[in-house]
């Protein structure tokens, strides 16, 4: 396997969601941080990094948080840690409702179309930490 497919995951993730912003902003919202999740498994596999055998943690997701701590630390940016579990959290809201008080997450982020908007700002964010294009 190579890093590519990371790339081009993360690349069609993102373009994926801006391109149903309007009309699906709880699923941008869930794209943006998969989108993320994919720049990191890039970052990655580009130094050959094998997230899962450093952090053999309960599930993937466990894993690849434990080595975007670890990254914050090396690159000394605490930042992106925080984007990224910024990012994770506003797609769990999307995802499961977590904290959403709104009949569906779909309501929730249409009146609250600045979260869709700090989404790609985090995303922007993690792709300029890690200094990806």
């Amino acid at each position: 396997m190579t890093c590519e497919r990371y790339l081009v995951q993360a690349q069609s993730n993102e373009n994926a969601a801006r391109s149903i912003e309007s009309a699906y902003p709880d699923w941008t919202v869930t794209m943006c941080f998969y989108a993320a999740l994919h720049w990191v498994e890039y970052y990655a596999s580009q130094r050959g990094d094998d997230i899962t055998s450093q952090f053999p943690e309960k599930s993937p997701h466990d894993s690849r948080r434990g080595y975007v701590r670890k990254l914050a630390k090396k690159l000394e940016n605490r930042r992106l840690e925080k984007l990224y579990n910024d990012l994770e959290d506003a797609s769990q809201k999307a995802r499961y409702l977590q904290g959403i008080k709104y009949n569906s997450a779909i309501d929730y982020f249409k009146n609250h179309q600045s979260e869709v908007n700090i989404s790609f700002d985090k995303l922007q964010q993690i792709k300029d930490i890690l200094k990806l294009k």
